[in-house]
């Protein structure tokens, strides 16, 4: 303040009786924050002009930025009412045959991400993106979702016009590298090569659990680091990676405009992959950047960018068809990409001679999975372990699909069984569920001893001679989408028919003519 001269021209103005110019009030909220014991006003000068009264009155103070979301912030638990306690004798009101569908306002199972879509959108699990309406997958916008990313697969498949070789094409040589410019400055790059594995291996690579497990750094000269951050389901996964200086990435790097962007730091990716798509034999496989602050999906840069892979068979070999979309990246740059067909030789033979290729042959069930099928629930859903030292029951609530029902059961028997209902991007019919083969070779057994009381208890608590039956290693049957399996709060009897339930709508007033067994007529 003792800068503030009324004679000079700047501080002339300075009217203490102006509301503007009143002396500092420390009573005031703007004022009363001043605290020379703070760093950030240690430095209030009075004798510097910016730190004179007018200066501290005009300073405004910046709100403390948000901490950035954890991996919590963007997952939904699972919640729901607990199941009853089944009343110990035959007679139980209202059976409802169990597996017809999901209960209204269906809620995400445990380990899957929340999405703010419609529930009818592909990309269940997908980190949170804001919705906007559909535009050209190639001149659009950067995606920010899974299905916007799925979709540009879907349309390279279905219109390759525009695509022309980004070098030019020597004579007996096919051409390896295609681009696709869109303006001055969006343009795509498509890279063609031939992976010599055979389709069944070449889908281990395929595989988000296999592709980022530890192991893999012991062999990939681009890799000092991976792992799987979180598994959502089967062939969904947010991974992490840590890349290695090699001379390859750093000559990509430079092309791309990012010669920095290869450091030793972990980067995020959500890495999912979809069977039969877009079309029959031939399966996708994205790596899709994840901005770690807004855990949202984006395009990336540098040599971290997200990647489309296509795969399918081609004899002995597999064919790979890997989309990445460039920013300002000028046609002489995206010639001089180098070729990956030596590299990818080279990272094949050092594939096999890994210990996890060692792993993957020696059939311990690693990265598979196992379907199990549910049958005979003529007198509604199995039962749910209340204390097993008593051999007391509960029942379970209606509508509940078999995946949550293993996972409850698992639970609160004390086997930490995961168990999911999709697999490879495709959703299971409700009475179907998916587990880790490598995990039921652990636990199988014990499951399989505590559901065989669970049937004992079931025929002493609803009657008859049937009770549930696990059928495990079945073949998966899948729905188109999700709404195939929403059937609504209608009454339904049901009947088993080879491997799979027959439902048939019963009205409220024939829903008490039932047989013995307690099959619908």
């Amino acid at each position: 303040d003792a800068a503030v001269d009324p004679g000079h021209p700047a501080d002339a103005a300075v009217d203490p009786g102006h509301p503007a110019d009143a002396a500092v009030d420390p009573g005031l909220p703007a004022d009363a924050a001043v605290d020379p014991g703070l760093p950030a006003d240690a430095a209030v000068d009075p004798g510097h002009p910016a730190d004179t009264a007018v200066g501290r009155r005009r300073r405004r103070r910046r709100a403390p930025t948000p901490a950035a979301p954890g991996l919590d912030g963007f997952v939904r638990a699972r919640e729901g009412p607990g199941p009853t306690l089944a009343p110990d004798g035959p007679g139980r009101p209202g059976p409802r045959a169990w597996g017809a569908g999901v209960r209204a306002g269906w809620e995400a199972p445990r380990g899957q991400v929340r999405e703010d879509r419609a529930p009818e959108s592909v990309e269940w699990g997908a980190p949170l993106s804001s919705p906007r309406p559909p535009t050209d997958v190639w001149a659009g916008p950067e995606a920010t979702s899974l299905e916007e990313l799925f979709q540009r697969a879907a349309t390279f498949m279905e219109d390759q016009d525009g695509w022309e070789p980004a070098r030019p094409v020597q004579e007996g040589v096919p051409a390896s590298h295609f681009c696709k410019t869109i303006d001055s400055n969006v343009s795509y790059l498509l890279t063609q090569c031939h992976l010599p594995l055979p389709f069944d291996q070449a889908l281990w690579i395929l595989n988000p659990e296999v592709f980022y497990d530890p192991l893999r750094a012991e062999f990939d000269p681009v890799v000092s680091e991976c792992r799987v951050v979180r598994l959502f389901a089967p062939g969904d996964a947010l991974v992490s990676r840590k890349m290695t200086s090699h001379p390859l990435l750093l000559t990509v790097g430079s092309l791309l405009g990012m010669p920095g962007s290869v450091k030793a730091q972990d980067s995020l990716f959500r890495s999912v992959r979809r069977r039969d798509f877009p079309r029959p034999g031939m399966w996708c496989f994205i790596t899709a950047c994840v901005d770690p602050v807004q855990m949202m999906i984006c395009e990336g840069q540098g040599v971290e960018r997200t990647r489309i892979v296509l795969a399918e068979e081609d004899g002995d070999r597999t064919s790979f068809r890997e989309i990445v979309r460039l920013h300002r990246i000028p046609k002489w740059a995206v010639a001089k990409i180098p070729s990956f067909s030596d590299f990818v030789d080279e990272w094949v033979q050092t594939f096999r001679a890994s210990r996890l290729y060692a792993v993957l042959e020696s059939g311990t069930g690693f990265g598979e999975y196992l379907v199990i099928s549910i049958r005979k629930c003529e007198r509604g859903p199995p039962l749910l372990p209340a204390n097993l030292q008593e051999d007391q029951w509960m029942h379970t609530e209606a509508g509940v699909s078999l995946p949550e029902y293993l996972q409850r059961f698992g639970e609160l028997a004390g086997l930490p069984l995961e168990v999911y209902d999709r697999i490879d991007g495709q959703h299971l019919v409700p009475y179907q569920a998916a587990v880790s083969q490598l995990l039921w070779n652990q636990l199988g057994e014990a499951f399989l001893e505590l559901f065989r009381r669970q049937r004992t208890a079931y025929r002493r608590i609803n009657g008859g001679s049937s009770a549930p039956t696990l059928k495990v290693g079945v073949e998966g049957r899948f729905v188109a989408s999700k709404e195939a399996v929403e059937l609504g709060p209608v009454a339904y009897g049901g009947r088993v028919t080879g491997t799979f339930l027959d439902f048939r709508e019963i009205s409220r007033e024939t829903s008490g003519s039932r047989s013995r067994c307690g099959s619908a007529h």
